[in-house]
């Protein structure tokens, strides 16, 4: 099957992804906030029912971003600027966008960019949307073209998170991830490594990736460990109530039980990984994606949330397998919503993750040292 789609005819794909880019566009539509952008003097649109204010991920991250930009040391103490009605009705300060500096810092550059050029924050955060899926879309075609259709015809769910919601810290977290992938797919490791060290001190997903620091050179090794330092250190010494967002989300959802469930979960799969990569049954590319899943799983498991891990699963994979599981999670949910609930998926597509690196080790072990 896989040599038979391989060989499809360039037609076949194109057709394949206008169709994919049209149901995105068309599922997106509807959850386009009538705040930024009111269909009703459109005559084409005028019929879609909009959301009448931005998502809750929208307003957190614009409050967070304007602090910074209004004062850059009320980082995390937010005594300088007041929320707006909407803004308070909907997260108190404690929970506006509790992230490391890096993310934030990176929020306000593209608040104030989206001011200047009249995109506003919300443009800004649906324009890196757009390029994390064109990105990936080039990527697939690289490898598996068919993973694009197959997980994005499906786009019901992430058209809500992406175009309403947001998830504004994933998706630039995202797009510094596929940047890393597309430096290392041009042999260009450095970048690539450096570029996952950023992506690491944004959100803290791809945290296994440091088990690759002796893979790299020695000028990387110490550039990616300076960013490391950087970004997640450094910041005690700058702004006052920074480790706030470490105590934040040790309390914000799931117990101690979780918290033990979700070591339980992903130390092994982090041992499966490593013995997969030790034995070389994944080159540098699959190190991209594969480090953000040992993380994913423990902060899904841990605060029962299964966007931390579903999110991380669309890094492209050009072996198929980690987007060949989101796209039977979105599947089996929009299939089966009352059979299959949002939550299920997360432990489904985590026993399918362990069953893949289970048979990748076998797979290792059949396969001599050389």
């Amino acid at each position: 099957m896989d040599a038979r789609l391989l060989a499809a005819p360039a037609w076949v794909k194109g057709l394949a992804y206008a169709i994919t880019f049209a149901v995105i566009i068309g599922t997106s539509l509807p959850h386009v906030p009538r705040m930024y952008l009111d269909y009703s003097s459109l005559p084409l649109l005028a019929g879609i029912d909009q959301p009448p204010t931005y998502g809750p991920d929208s307003l957190s991250d614009m409050y967070a971003a304007k602090v910074i930009l209004n004062d850059w040391r009320d980082m995390y103490t937010r005594r300088h600027l007041e929320q707006t009605p909407l803004e308070a009705a909907t997260w108190t300060k404690e929970e506006v966008a509790p992230y490391p500096p890096a993310v934030l810092l990176a929020e306000a550059g593209l608040y104030a960019i989206g001011e200047w050029t009249g995109l506003g924050f919300y443009g800004m955060i649906l324009g890196l949307a757009v390029v994390f899926i064109s990105w990936s879309a080039w990527y697939f075609l690289q490898t598996r073209w068919y993973l694009f259709p197959l997980l994005y015809l499906n786009f019901g769910y992430l058209s809500e998170r992406f175009v309403y919601v947001q998830d504004d810290s994933y998706l630039v977290m995202l797009v510094v991830v596929i940047g890393a992938l597309a430096a290392m797919r041009s042999r260009r490791e450095t970048l690539s490594h450096l570029l996952m060290a950023v992506a690491t001190v944004m959100k803290l997903s791809p945290l296994y990736y440091v088990r690759h620091l002796t893979a790299m050179r020695p000028v990387a090794r110490w550039m990616y460990l300076g960013i490391l330092a950087a970004g997640l250190v450094l910041p005690w010494l700058i702004w006052d109530n920074y480790l706030y967002i470490f105590r934040f989300h040790e309390g914000a959802k799931g117990n101690v039980y979780d918290t033990i469930a979700a070591v339980l979960v992903s130390v092994p799969i982090a041992l499966l990984l490593y013995r997969v990569e030790a034995r070389g049954g994944f080159d540098r590319e699959d190190w991209i994606g594969w480090s953000l899943v040992p993380f994913a799983v423990f902060l899904g498991v841990k605060m029962r949330v299964t966007r931390h891990l579903l999110l991380v699963l669309l890094v492209p994979d050009k072996r198929g397998s980690r987007n060949i599981i989101a796209a039977l999670g979105l599947a089996l949910h929009a299939l089966l919503p009352h059979l299959v609930l949002w939550g299920s998926v997360l432990y489904i597509s985590t026993a399918l993750l362990i069953a893949v690196l289970v048979w990748h080790v076998r797979a290792v072990r059949r396969t001599p040292r050389h």
